[in-house]
């Protein structure tokens, strides 16, 4: 009867302990729809960023800039901290005739104004100052589970949680099976910068994949080029378990690392005034 007992209550422990280990054990599809609304509720964000891309001579360009964000309407500070050390952009939608205010921080010391869509503020790199911050990606992760449905989340792997440079994140892996590079026929007077928006993929791999056509080109009806079929071939994500934001991405394509992404300094909570978008703003030398 003694050992009956025991097993018993040996039993209900284990039992315990494992539907208790269940319920907190998070899934895939928990973790990246916490990421998502984490991104939709945060309409102003600080943070600093590391870039690492790869050109098309197989060179990875690299750069780094602190940030101010405004997401809706959509404005943006950058200071660069490499490899134009000092340099700022300021964007505002709807202001300077729409163009980037630009501070090269270098003689004649004069602040000029780029088409904030074109190559001279890309410096190389892969996105263009609309890009930046987190909701491209966003808007990226939300067409994936649209176009695959549940499917989406057997693309992903949950690796567990990992200390990252002093942060707990969950390392998430999404592998895509059906990436591929294939013909596109191209409807009339369409340019590879509204192909790559349109079916969200990457703008400079379409540049690497057609090196004769630039951005702007307008495309003949039926050109065939070569595009991507997704974005990537797989990605790895380590999501913070404290604000859920995706602060380390690594980006393969079938080369393999193609871009990598660090934020670090991410400041939720302290809002951005109006006046910190404004050329005059006193900690700005525009």
């Amino acid at each position: 009867m003694k050992y009956r007992l025991c097993f018993l209550l040996t039993f209900l422990l284990l039992f315990s302990i494992s539907k208790n280990y269940s319920q907190k054990k998070p899934t895939n599809k928990t973790i990246i729809l916490k990421m998502l609304d984490s991104i939709d509720a945060h309409n102003q964000i600080r943070f600093e960023m590391y870039r690492s891309e790869r050109n098309q001579d197989g060179e990875y360009i690299e750069g780094k800039f602190n940030s101010k964000l405004q997401n809706k309407p959509y404005k943006i500070y950058a200071k660069m901290g490499s490899p134009k050390e000092g340099a700022e952009i300021l964007y505002v939608e709807g202001e300077n005739d729409n163009k980037a205010l630009v501070n090269p921080n270098f003689f004649p010391y004069i602040s000029l104004s780029f088409d904030p869509l074109g190559s001279l503020l890309k410096a190389d790199g892969h996105h263009n100052i609309k890009e930046a911050g987190f909701n491209l990606f966003s808007k990226m992760i939300k067409n994936h589970i649209k176009r695959y449905d549940s499917s989406f989340y057997k693309l992903t792997t949950y690796e567990g949680v990992f200390s990252w440079n002093d942060r707990k994140c969950h390392k998430i892996t999404i592998n895509y099976k059906d990436y591929d590079i294939i013909d596109y026929k191209c409807k009339k007077g369409e340019t590879l910068s509204e192909i790559a928006n349109k079916n969200l993929i990457n703008l400079a791999k379409l540049r690497y994949l057609n090196p004769d056509i630039n951005d702007g080109k307008k495309l003949n009806e039926y050109q065939t080029i070569k595009i991507t079929s997704v974005y990537c071939e797989k990605s790895i994500l380590f999501i913070d378990n404290e604000n859920y934001f995706p602060i380390y991405q690594l980006i393969y394509d079938e080369k393999g690392l193609f871009e990598k992404y660090i934020f670090t300094k991410i400041n939720l909570n302290t809002p951005i005034s109006s006046k910190e978008f404004k050329r005059d703003y006193t900690e700005y030398d525009f």
